[in-house]
């Protein structure tokens, strides 16, 4: 299962069965791979303060439906304690959205809630635009709840889903270790545009190029981050969509075994624009259009050797 995948009662919630199973801590245990303390940018703050904060934020995080006050007190709180605890309560909080996601998109997947929300939808709403427009008490309070947990609303194969809305994360990017401000900058792009819907790519292919590389640099400029698997992870689906397609978007076509037009020409402007760069993802590209280029770009028996030999699917699967 990837982060964009599926379970088999219908669609399922972006970023929940894998990202939950890849959960680096409990509830309440300390997250690991978080550099000590950095000096606080505020000389006011001091440890005494920070921790007694981080441990009112704490009781506040895991009480029943206790998310929505636990954001606004990180919110009012953040600039009086320390990165390292700043750090740690993002990490924390990110987890706990993690942990409610599949029960409120149960909630909201129950028939008659989705024709509810289905009958006033219109396209690209958010929760709030959607409580605006009912006048159902129970189905009002579900949305605000979701949305002062932390998701955002999307629609996904005719059905409407929470997803985490990594955009509710960036107000605290200021105080957080440099890491985990990337890491949240390139999971607001993936949940502000969904890459893949249905086995189809739903993103140009320089952007999805642009993505992986961004991915890359994550991984070389923070190679001990306490988000280093999720990114990974990330990164090994991206190269796959890269080399492979996906099963509606095939790189190749099934008919006639040709590299998708659009494709060709998306990878080669990346190519010439990232030339003079250092990355390990560039340089097999380039060593894959090489090849692509010398079988005519269609798919044969040399490309499948390369792919098998350099960029094989069970190594990017099983990572």
């Amino acid at each position: 299962m990837t982060l964009f995948s599926f379970q088999n009662k219908g669609v399922r919630t972006l970023l929940t069965a894998t990202a939950i199973a890849m959960l680096l801590q409990t509830a309440v245990a300390p997250v690991a791979g978080i550099a000590s303390a950095a000096p606080a940018t505020n000389t006011k703050v001091t440890s005494a303060a920070s921790s007694a904060i981080y441990k009112s934020f704490q009781t506040m995080l895991y009480k029943k439906n206790g998310l929505p006050a636990a954001d606004r007190y990180l919110e009012s709180k953040i600039s009086q304690v320390t990165p390292y605890h700043a750090t740690l309560m993002v990490l924390q909080l990110e987890n706990a959205r993690f942990k409610a996601l599949d029960a409120i998109t149960d909630r909201m997947l129950v028939p008659n809630v989705q024709d509810q929300m289905q009958k006033i939808y219109k396209w690209n709403d958010s929760f709030t635009q959607l409580m605006s427009r009912t006048k159902d008490k129970n189905l009002r309070s579900l949305l605000q709840q979701a949305r002062d947990s932390g998701y955002r609303l999307t629609a996904i194969e005719g059905s409407l889903y929470p997803i985490m809305n990594y955009a509710a994360f960036d107000k605290y990017t200021s105080y957080v270790n440099k890491d985990i401000k990337q890491y949240i900058r390139i999971m607001a792009v993936e949940t502000n545009n969904i890459s893949t819907e249905d086995g189809g790519l739903m993103i140009g292919y320089q952007e999805m190029l642009n993505r992986a590389l961004n991915q890359e640099q994550f991984l070389k400029d923070f190679p001990d981050s306490n988000r280093k698997n999720r990114v990974q992870m990330l990164m090994n689906e991206y190269t796959l969509y890269t080399f492979y397609g996906l099963d509606n978007t095939p790189l190749f076509d099934y008919d006639t075994n040709i590299m998708d037009a659009n494709a060709q020409k998306g990878y080669k402007a990346v190519l010439q624009r990232t030339a003079s760069e250092d990355s390990d993802f560039v340089k097999k590209l380039d060593a894959f259009m090489n090849v692509v280029a010398e079988s005519k770009f269609e798919k044969t028996e040399a490309v499948d050797k390369w792919l098998e030999q350099n960029v094989s699917r069970d190594e990017y699967l099983n990572q």
